[in-house]
């Protein structure tokens, strides 16, 4: 059996494991936060970085703007876009176009 000098310490090492346990959970907390908030804030530059390409890509098609390529060109990918929106608007083949 311990000696009576052990008992006090051991309840200060117990105090304190629970506050370092107690710690530890704050800062898993406070992690775990502000990796949520970098994962949102990533998730908005990549929309804002897509919309402002978006925006560009309209400017150029519609000859806005001072980086209008010249001759009506397009990207390789706005060319892209274009047939898909196209082929979204034809009816099927056999049908009549729904009005």
């Amino acid at each position: 059996p311990p000696g009576p000098a052990v008992a006090p310490a051991l309840r200060a090492l117990r105090n304190q494991l629970q506050e370092k346990d107690a710690l530890i959970r704050h800062l898993e907390s406070d992690c775990e936060r502000s990796r949520a908030q970098r994962e949102r804030e990533e998730r908005l530059l990549v929309t804002a970085w897509y919309n402002m390409g978006l925006a560009l890509q309209q400017q150029a098609s519609e000859g806005v703007g001072p980086r209008a390529p010249p001759g009506g060109a397009q990207s390789f990918l706005a060319q892209q876009r274009l047939a898909t929106a196209a082929r979204r608007t034809r009816p099927p083949h056999g049908r009549p176009p729904n009005r």
